[in-house]
């Protein structure tokens, strides 16, 4: 059976088996007949969709299609991969883990990192449109206003997962929308909305095998479901929820800002990201900020996942591979660092400064050894106890001001634009100004900078160098003083290079007559 529809029976499976057994009619297949299921809708929806939102959720936290050395964990795994595939962060070593990503000789449709992607991301997909299905089936005229809105929930979280898939599809299978802005320093390239990306499969899409659509009709898809996602949420006073593990509708405000950043549509980049500055503040203080990105109790987390003894996948995790005090793979050996050059740069008065042990003497395994990320937190630096447990971080609430800054410096409106950078910036280095960037470029090029420093490991500058054009540049010929940089990865690549643009994984090729080898990226 073709991988493409197994994905489909996989979610079928965990849509109609979540109720209890005693749902369960046994004298037929022994899972919930269609007329229970459509009963319980009805009148308990948590009976059925909690399960099959739980097996979404799990898919975020450690998704894995097939291992490689523990290096593939869900979201946080896509985080901390692409970050070693851009500029700022340092593989210290020629370990396998990770290596090919570093050398951005991983794209081929034969490899684990192709498949793995492809897969986590239509595993979600498939799985929402279980739950929409169900949704659907229900006549919300003959139900209780309690349980109307609960549904309505049900299908706006299912909407924004489904758009977040979709997007994050795009990093990978397609080169950037528009790529580079006009009037910033790294120039412009071309616009690829017409080039093929990913096939969409949709609720009401027919059970047989997709063509690859357009970059365009893909964009369409999300910004359609974060958009209902986002406004069903605020309709029924989910804009904002107590728990940050709930898609929200801030959750939808920060992917549709992401969104539309790439689409270099300002004005609503701008709308969707105040939707997120009027729900959440910043981190203020140096304990919040060394706190070691682990706990969901940080006031900037938008949206997160607790990790307890029961789902941790220890070593094949998050903190094990960025956690240098912990007992996992960054704490024996494989350890990450800064780029020299762009540690260098960051102002000795930023507190964040101090997420790479870069002071001699320090005790330390390399030079701009990293330690933003500490599983148990900055008062457990010992490698002991529960490391395994710090809890996942997805969403932080600076994206929206950082993405707010840059959309209003692209309008001209740059005092503004300044305003809002500074409102980020004092938090972290009380001596910071903008006086000095008059004009737009040097602005957007500076912020760009302070975001990479923020969002260092948490896979943001992937994002933001596809939209604008910055190029992967490890070189001496740019960087000669503390390149850290492996020999081997001393490499310039453009955003339109065939390397920054994976291929469909081998099996969706063979198996899917809608798209064949001749509609693979080369």
């Amino acid at each position: 059976m073709k991988k493409y529809l197994i994905l489909f029976a996989i979610a079928t499976s965990l849509f109609v088996s979540s109720c209890g057994k005693d749902f369960l009619d046994k004298e037929k297949t022994g899972v919930l007949t269609a007329d229970k299921k459509a009963e319980l809708l009805a009148t308990n929806p948590a009976k059925v969709l909690d399960a099959a939102m739980a097996g979404i959720t799990l898919n975020l936290q450690q998704y894995l299609y097939s291992d490689m050395n523990h290096n593939y964990f869900g979201q946080k795994g896509f985080d901390y991969r692409t970050s070693l595939m851009g500029n700022d962060m340092v593989m210290t070593g020629r370990f396998a883990m990770s290596l090919y990503h570093y050398l951005l000789d991983y794209r081929g449709e034969q490899y684990a990192a192709t498949a793995n992607c492809w897969y986590q991301y239509y595993d979600v997909i498939a799985q929402t449109n279980e739950v929409l299905r169900g949704i659907a089936g229900v006549d919300l005229s003959t139900v209780s206003e309690e349980v109307k809105a609960k549904l309505t929930y049900y299908k706006a979280q299912a909407l924004g997962y489904r758009g977040y898939a979709y997007w994050y599809l795009t990093t990978l299978y397609s080169l950037p929308y528009k790529c580079g802005a006009p009037g910033t320093e790294w120039g412009v390239g071309g616009t690829h909305g017409d080039d093929l990306c990913v096939p969409i499969v949709t609720e009401n899409t027919p059970s047989d095998p997709q063509p690859r659509a357009t970059l365009s009709q893909v964009y369409k898809q999300i910004i359609s479901d974060l958009t209902e996602s986002y406004n069903s949420s605020k309709s029924i006073g989910k804009e904002k929820t107590a728990d940050v593990s709930d898609f929200d509708g801030c959750v939808a405000a920060t992917y549709l800002a992401r969104a539309y950043m790439v689409l270099q549509n300002w004005d609503e980049a701008i709308k969707y990201s105040q939707v997120v500055m009027d729900n959440y503040g910043v981190l203020t203080t140096a304990a919040q900020l060394m706190q070691g990105f682990s706990t969901l109790s940080l006031p900037d987390v938008v949206f997160g996942c607790p990790i307890t003894e029961d789902n941790s996948t220890i070593y094949m995790s998050f903190f094990s591979q960025m956690d240098w005090w912990s007992k996992g793979y960054a704490g024996i050996g494989v350890w990450r660092a800064g780029f020299g050059p762009f540690v260098d740069r960051i102002s000795a008065t930023d507190i964040r400064k101090n997420w790479f042990l870069y002071k001699p003497g320090v005790d330390c395994h390399v030079k701009y050894q990293s330690e933003k990320f500490i599983g148990e937190g900055r008062n457990a630096e010992n490698g002991e106890g529960n490391w395994h447990l710090g809890q996942y971080i997805y969403l932080r609430s600076e994206e929206a001001y950082f993405n707010k800054a840059e959309a209003l410096a692209h309008k001209g409106e740059l005092n503004d634009a300044k305003a809002v950078l500074e409102s980020v910036m004092k938090y972290r280095d009380a001596s910071y100004s903008t006086a000095a960037l008059t004009d737009k470029a040097t602005f957007i090029e500076e912020l760009n900078f302070q975001k990479r420093v923020e969002f260092w490991g948490e896979g943001m500058e992937w994002i933001d160098n596809k939209r604008l054009n910055i190029p992967v540049d490890r070189t001496l010929d740019k960087w000669k003083t503390n390149n850290n940089h492996l020999d081997a990865a001393r490499i310039k690549v453009g955003q339109e290079d065939k390397l920054m643009l994976y291929q469909l994984p081998l099996k969706e090729i063979d198996n899917n007559p809608a798209i064949g080898p001749q509609n693979q990226n080369e």
